[in-house]
């Protein structure tokens, strides 16, 4: 027993005296010629109060932003910013070719805060820029209503046909998932079958402002690459008035 209290003794003095150095350590002599400073900062998210639509093929200039198309006026980091009109123009009723009717999208028009103007490629701009510590999945998907005129004639079971898809993010082209954006979709017009355009899931991208455009002005491509298929069957075109449809385009988390 006596062997056993000295033992115990023995080591509490052992831990004692460590105790007691480590202090005396880690306060070293002063040094006049150095002496720390801390750097600070803390993150707020981004509410996205103020976004506007950019052109992805021109440089920016903030002083004159893109006020046509209209951009989102609803706030968050995981939003759909602006979209552009899709307008076939005036077509000329003439017998079907190929089991039905083909028509070509105009380039969007794009006006500037000092009202300039300029044709682009049509686009859909979005944004992911939440900022914790998961990675920026995110999936954009359409659905478009009816094609339907003033009398409520519609068109039976058109198709949005899209080419030449591209994304592009003019801040960091690295944060594209290329492999989650294809290079053609076709959207039904039923008003509930939901087409997705982009598969955001790399771990390692997604953050940012985003253009997902249909054609390429440099390349040419940006007055052909959204059609409007309308099959014959089914089908009878009337000029008493025009026809119209809406297309909702959704972003959503993917984590």
């Amino acid at each position: 027993m006596k062997f056993t209290h000295k033992l115990c003794g023995a080591v509490l003095l052992t831990v004692l005296g460590a105790s007691v150095v480590l202090p005396g350590a880690a306060f070293a002599a002063d040094d006049p010629l150095n002496w720390d400073g801390k750097g600070t900062i803390k993150f707020s998210e981004d509410d996205g109060g103020d976004d506007k639509p950019v052109n992805p093929e021109e440089p920016d200039d903030p002083d004159n932003p893109i006020v046509d198309p209209t951009p989102n006026p609803g706030k968050g980091p995981l939003k759909v910013i602006a979209v552009t009109d899709l307008d076939f123009g005036t077509a000329k009723v003439t017998p079907a070719s190929g089991n039905g009717w083909e028509y070509t999208a105009k380039a969007a028009e794009i006006t500037y805060k000092d009202g300039t103007k300029s044709e682009e490629a049509n686009f859909v701009q979005f944004k992911d820029t939440r900022s914790n510590n998961l990675a920026n999945k995110h999936k954009l998907s359409a659905k478009a209503t009816t094609f339907k005129n003033g009398e409520n004639q519609t068109l039976k079971s058109a198709q949005l046909k899209f080419s030449n898809i591209g994304l592009i993010n003019k801040a960091d082209q690295n944060q594209v998932n290329d492999a989650g954006v294809p290079a053609t979709q076709t959207l039904e017009t039923d008003g509930t079958t939901p087409t997705t355009f982009v598969t955001q899931d790399d771990a390692d991208k997604g953050f940012g402002q985003f253009v997902l455009q249909f054609g390429n002005k440099a390349k040419g491509t940006h007055k052909e690459s959204v059609k409007l298929w309308v099959p014959s069957s089914g089908n009878k075109l009337s000029t008493s008035s025009g026809y119209s449809s809406t297309i909702r385009w959704t972003i959503e988390d993917a984590r």
